[in-house]
């Protein structure tokens, strides 16, 4: 009987996967360009790395959390080390990249799964070379079984901050509409909690507090990154004029950061910038528990607009801005398009999913097509306003979504007042035990 069911959704996932792998394959072609096959480089940096540290040398990757730090160490011995782990690294993360496509789909989330499969393809090689897809991929999974599985989800998001530090900053609106009276805001924090601290305690006993604390001191110390937001008015003053006292240069920190007049300034704004983004969230997060209430049917999609707003916000204030950052906003993004349930809220949601789309082919545009144009004497002012207008672009998203989750957690009395169909339309869906699983 399950069957005859089941086959209607053989069109959608064919045409999906043929999505997946025609834009799959377009990447892979292109890596063929001297223009683009660099990205892969940092693989190489990583594989470097991560030799010297199997030979004992432990002042190797300081840069990023230990967690981060074993799961490459992981791929690199599966991929026969520092020579030959290339083609693995890459499957893993084309792997990675698919099982969330997969969960969407499986969820009878269709919109969703396309758009993370064309904004994960906007973004380009890089998804493949770094590994920023793992936090994004654990954000999206928490964002889609926020409903059914809360302490999982909380855990998703403990696990994403232990890699990468910046998912901490989301269990704040995760805690809506009550932190202690709502069952699932009180499972998601109890699994933000264990699996945040467990991973915590087995750093600081593995590797001692130093190398605890050594990404947060790396991250503080460098400089302005040429992609970020802040570093804008000086790259295109840089490019569209003839003072050539800003130099782009490659840091001790392995990023291209400029220096020049204005950068110590500007350096000021991005803490200024990155304060106000912890303001923000918390703002956001007091603002969705006094008004929302623990059967408000708009809790889910408030909550994805939350989340999503933080993680724009952390990336405008960013000083260090990599262009795989951008794939953080993925899964939020993805899911809303599922749980954007008020009658008002859809056409915004699919605008944001089209913008990240955009942005994330800008993205891919200024790193790596264009990067020697960007960095070039004298700079290229066309690469170089490709990433003023992507940077415009993350600035114009990051006030439209704070806008939306303003709109969406107004506190008001207004669902016992619609008819039953209406508030059952409201309600986020929450789906069959058998869909439930992460991965298909």
């Amino acid at each position: 009987m399950s069957r005859p069911a089941r086959l209607p959704n053989i069109i959608p996932a064919l045409g999906l996967l043929l999505v997946f792998l025609v834009t799959r394959l377009l990447i892979l072609l292109s890596l063929r360009l001297e223009s683009v096959a660099f990205v892969a480089n940092d693989v190489s940096y990583y594989g470097y790395h991560l030799f010297h540290l199997f030979q004992g040398d432990t002042q190797r990757m300081l840069e990023y959390p230990s967690p981060a730090v074993w799961i490459l160490q992981g791929i690199y011995v599966i991929g026969g080390g520092w020579q030959h782990w290339l083609p693995v690294y890459a499957v893993v993360f084309v792997l990675l990249d698919a099982a969330v496509a997969a969960s969407l789909f499986r969820r009878g989330h269709y919109a969703g799964c396309l758009f993370w499969i064309l904004f994960t393809g906007a973004n380009g090689a890089i998804a493949w070379f770094r590994f920023d897809l793992i936090p994004a991929a654990l954000v999206a999974w928490a964002c889609l079984l926020l409903v059914s599985r809360p302490k999982l989800a909380g855990g998703l998001v403990g696990l994403g901050a232990a890699i990468k530090l910046w998912p901490a900053l989301l269990i704040g609106p995760l805690l809506a509409p009550h932190p202690w009276r709502d069952l699932r805001a009180r499972g998601r924090w109890i699994g933000f909690v264990v699996v945040g601290f467990a991973l915590a305690l087995a750093t600081l006993a593995i590797d001692g507090w130093s190398r605890a604390k050594s990404p947060l001191e790396w991250q503080s110390e460098r400089g302005l990154q040429i992609e970020s937001v802040p570093a804008t008015p000086v790259m295109f003053l840089r490019a569209f004029t003839d003072d050539s006292a800003w130099q782009v240069f490659m840091s001790q920190y392995n990023a291209l950061e400029v220096s020049g007049p204005g950068v110590a300034q500007l350096l000021r704004v991005s803490t200024v910038l990155t304060v106000a983004t912890v303001a923000l969230a918390v703002f956001l997060t007091l603002r969705l528990i006094r008004n929302l209430g623990e059967s408000d049917p708009r809790t889910v999609e408030a909550l994805l607009l939350a989340v999503n707003t933080v993680v724009l916000a952390l990336i405008v204030a960013n000083k260090t801005l990599s262009p795989q950052y951008i794939l953080w906003l993925g899964g939020p993004t993805a899911v809303l398009l599922l749980h954007a349930r008020s009658p008002w809220l859809p056409r915004h949601a699919r605008a944001m999913a089209i913008a990240l789309v955009i942005i994330g082919g800008l993205t891919q545009a200024t790193y790596p097509w264009l990067t020697y144009g960007i960095l070039g004497l004298p700079p290229s002012p066309s690469a170089t306003s490709v990433l003023v207008l992507r940077n415009v672009g993350l600035v114009i998203l990051t006030g439209y979504s704070c806008w939306l989750t303003l709109r969406a957690s107004r506190r008001q009395d207004f669902v016992g007042k619609l008819p039953a169909s209406s508030r059952r339309s409201l309600r986020p869906r929450v789906h069959d035990v058998h869909t439930e699983g992460i991965v298909a």
